[in-house]
């Protein structure tokens, strides 16, 4: 919420609330009542009758005879006090009046007056009936109807000069108190709005110029401190992200450099062996088949870098396509581990091909799992060297429903500190022999797309590997 719309807003509604107490006020002061509320009316009444209605309710079995000595007690005070006075039964007998008029019965319902009445005499008289209770049984019997005239029954209510006192007391009170409210909302609102959101400046500058380390941190668990909270979490963020972009830019540029070393050297050979077969160096056609031989494998080498960069940048824009169907296991992968087996034995290295493969209906795009599948070869020909053995193997895990194909190497394993990051783009392991170094081909790209691939498919693939002892790479498809 922005503090300017809030804080306007309350401006406004304190400016409406004093508007209507000022009208209110200017209406009560242009017509002030000449009589007073109906209410103070009532109390007074209550006041000047209390004595009577309490000697009427301790003593109203008394009152029953005509010449019970009650009688007079009430005939003298209602003389005194000018107040009227009639007893009522429940069934609306008339027991005393002191008016002594001819009426001995009324309709209790219609009759009385039990909410205030004014009569229009002159001068005007007030006329209520009270309820009575027999004290000693606490059980109704009858009504106490009084008639007060006037001037008694405001005599103790304030003058109208009192009456006028009264609004322009309330006014200046409002106006004071509103008065503070608004100075105190306002000191609130810069204490702790307005500054807090201003001391985000210096941080927000701070990430604008690359400075991501300046922590914003609000001690009050409220509002403020959660944007703050929030801000801080955008700034972990946008540190990360920039950090990603920065690994991700090195990375580029080793990919770079790593592709222009690769390349050169297969190209430098190429164009040498070219040159020396235009020139004539090779005597007769062995020799020259034996250089094209030379020419032909650094050729494949460029052409697996070349497919490798191409799947990448398809990656990153995700339009590697995937197109898994529906087809039988035996047809589909047999021809590709018979294809990599003869790979493998013109390498130098020993080959152990499935017996069997379980000939089952999986889903699966061919050209890209055969791709997975030369990559994994390829690598483990990397790690071996003629006389190590590589096992290919094909299972069924009817546990899961899903098939399982194994290749697994003799070879030299991969240290400890590289399983972490095999799967990862660009990462090509430690190398701490410069021989090996130069002799390695590619950018760390094969893995990463291998593990894109299997879960296009809704497979996974994973490894363990003993240095010295070799590595195993598990495909899982699952079974349609």
């Amino acid at each position: 919420m922005h503090w300017k719309p809030w804080y306007a807003r309350r401006l406004w509604a304190a400016a409406c609330l004093s508007l209507l107490v000022i009208l209110l006020s200017v209406v009560w002061l242009a017509w002030p009542s000449n009589q007073p509320a109906s209410s103070s009316i009532v109390n007074h009444i209550r006041l000047l009758t209390n004595t009577i209605v309490h000697t009427l309710e301790n003593e109203f079995v008394e009152l029953l005879p005509p010449d019970a000595p009650i009688r007079e007690k009430l005939t003298g005070w209602s003389q005194e006090t000018r107040i009227g006075l009639k007893v009522v039964l429940p069934d609306g007998t008339m027991i005393y009046d002191s008016d002594d008029s001819s009426v001995r019965r009324i309709h209790p319902r219609f009759e009385l007056d039990y909410t205030l009445r004014m009569s229009d005499g002159d001068p005007p008289d007030y006329h209520l009936a009270f309820p009575l209770l027999d004290a000693g049984t606490n059980a109704f019997a009858g009504y106490a109807q009084f008639t007060v005239p006037a001037s008694a029954a405001t005599a103790a209510i304030p003058s109208s000069g009192l009456l006028l006192v009264v609004p322009w007391t309330l006014l200046s009170l409002a106006l004071l108190t509103l008065l503070y409210v608004l100075f105190s909302t306002g000191r609130r609102v810069q204490r702790d709005l307005v500054e807090p959101v201003a001391g985000l400046k210096p941080y927000a500058e701070a990430i604008l110029k690359g400075d991501y380390e300046q922590r914003a941190e609000w001690a009050s668990n409220n509002e403020v401190g959660e944007l703050y909270a929030v801000f801080d979490l955008m700034r972990e963020e946008i540190r990360n992200l920039h950090m990603q972009q920065a690994s991700h830019s090195q990375s580029h540029k080793e990919l770079i450099s790593n592709l222009s070393h690769d390349l050169k050297t297969p190209l430098a050979t190429i164009k040498a062996y070219i040159d020396a077969i235009r020139e004539g160096i090779c005597p007769d056609l062995p020799s020259v088949m034996a250089y094209l031989e030379v020419v032909h494998a650094n050729t494949s080498k460029m052409a697996v870098l070349v497919d490798d960069l191409l799947l990448h940048a398809l990656r990153d824009l995700d339009q590697i396509a995937v197109r898994p169907l529906e087809q039988y296991s035996s047809s589909t992968i047999e021809p590709v581990l018979r294809t990599m087996a003869h790979y493998i034995r013109t390498m130098g290295v020993r080959c152990v091909e499935p017996s069997s493969i379980p000939n089952v209906l999986v889903i699966i795009d061919a050209v890209r799992f055969e791709q997975v599948i030369a990559n994994l070869v390829t690598n483990a020909l990397k790690h071996t060297k003629p006389g190590d053995t590589i096992t290919l193997a094909v299972e069924e895990l009817a546990e899961s429903s899903s098939l399982r194909i194994i290749i697994s190497d003799t070879g030299s394993g991969i240290s400890p500190q590289d399983m972490p990051f095999i799967f990862e783009r660009y990462y090509q392991g430690g190398v701490p022999d410069r021989k090996k170094l130069a002799e390695r081909h590619g950018v760390g790209l094969g893995l990463s797309i291998c593990k894109y691939i299997m879960e296009a498919h809704g497979g996974t693939i994973t490894f363990h590997s003993k240095q010295q002892q070799g590595t195993t790479f598990c495909l899982t498809l699952p079974l349609s």
